[in-house]
């Protein structure tokens, strides 16, 4: 597993409408031993979906999933 790629986005619908105060924050999440993307930067209460890793470049083509198809 490459560590440098993104392994888990959160898809909880209210952090995916929101902007993040800071652009770096959304980041500075590591779940499990790899990156993960909240795009509303939140600290918490996330809803992780399971990429395979995908580059930063990627999640602006990714086909983001529904909320009822994360695992937490």
């Amino acid at each position: 597993m490459d560590r440098a790629l993104i392994q888990f986005i959160c898809v909880r619908t209210d952090h995916r409408k929101k902007r993040p105060v800071d652009p770096s924050s959304p980041f500075n999440v590591a779940e499990e031993g790899g990156w993960a993307y909240c795009p509303g930067g939140m600290p918490d209460g996330h809803k992780w979906f399971k990429t395979g890793g995908i580059t930063r470049a990627a999640l602006a083509k990714f086909d983001w999933p529904e909320e009822n198809e994360a695992e937490s």
